[in-house]
């Protein structure tokens, strides 16, 4: 046995869709190590848990459930994770994550050999359905998943951090970001890589371990992947990137395959709707501040 296959893991999965745990937990489940545990953080009040069919469960000792009781956001969930996780590594799969043991192997030999964090390649999984012409590969990040021809980098769908390393950083997920309710906002992921990364700590990229992220028809539309383009310019300002934001957003939205004519078409309108995010999110948090000048 290496030394890497005795590292145990929190596997955790924070999610505020009822109806997706009974199936994370049952793709989860079969791919875990001996001494893992499955932490399910639920961003929801207990009576909306569905029934969770206990065949598919770890033995008791090693399950555990925490319900926030109210949708307080990925990012919050994501913090009371790294809190209640009785291992120092935890291993975030979102609640439409097809893991392997492959994948997981190939995170714990990474945490074992030194790593504070560390992901893999996740790639689309259209389960069937057409992709439109209007979702190029330029657009595969707005579904949370990497361009097959292009690097992978460390997103939140699937990747392992050292609790312990990240508390004595001081670093946590920022809670203005991530999802929360209907909003798509996001890059509460790719923000605590950056700070964990500028502040010292060692990341590894598995460019060879993949795990398939479940797309649902509804988001193979363009009204979605718009709305997902709008809420990543809200979430640029959150996090105070914006120029550099802008510029990556339409960097990756021109990059896609297709027709030239195509994929410039789709990068302005795309680059567009993170625009209008962008000044929505300025115009509403210069709101915040007249308000609060007013009241003092």
């Amino acid at each position: 046995m290496t030394p890497s296959a005795d590292l145990p893991l929190t596997i955790a999965i924070c999610s505020n869709r009822p109806d997706s745990l009974p199936g994370a937990i049952a793709r989860t489940t079969p791919t875990m190590g001996p001494r893992d545990r499955l932490l399910i953080i639920a961003d929801m009040p207990a009576q909306h848990l569905p029934t969770l069919t206990q065949d598919a469960w770890p033995s008791p000792s090693r399950f555990r459930v925490i319900c926030n009781e109210t949708n307080q956001g990925l990012a919050h969930s994501r913090n009371k994770a790294m809190k209640e996780a009785t291992t120092r590594h935890i291993v975030f799969l979102d609640d439409d994550i097809t893991p392997t043991a492959h994948a997981l192997k190939q995170m714990r030999d990474a945490l074992t050999a030194g790593a504070h964090i560390t992901g893999t390649r996740i790639t689309a999984h259209l389960q069937g359905h057409h992709r439109p012409w209007f979702l190029t590969s330029g657009q595969l990040h707005y579904l949370g998943s990497h361009t097959p021809a292009r690097p992978a980098s460390i997103w939140g769908g699937s990747f392992a951090i050292d609790v312990e390393h990240a508390h004595l950083l001081g670093v946590g997920f920022d809670e203005r970001l991530g999802r929360i309710g209907r909003s798509l906002t996001s890059a509460e992921d790719t923000t605590f890589v950056r700070e964990m990364t500028e502040r010292g700590a060692t990341t590894v990229i598995l460019h060879d371990a993949e795990v398939r992220h479940l797309i649902p028809a509804h988001r193979l539309t363009l009204s979605y992947l718009l709305r997902r383009a709008y809420w990543q310019g809200r979430s640029e300002v959150r996090r105070r990137d914006v120029r550099h934001g802008i510029a990556k957003e339409w960097n990756r939205n021109r990059s896609g395959d297709g027709a030239h004519l195509i994929r410039a078409a789709l990068a302005v309108l795309y680059t567009t709707s993170v625009l209008l995010g962008v000044c929505h999110e300025v115009l509403v948090q210069r709101g915040r501040e007249s308000r609060g000048a007013g009241a003092a």
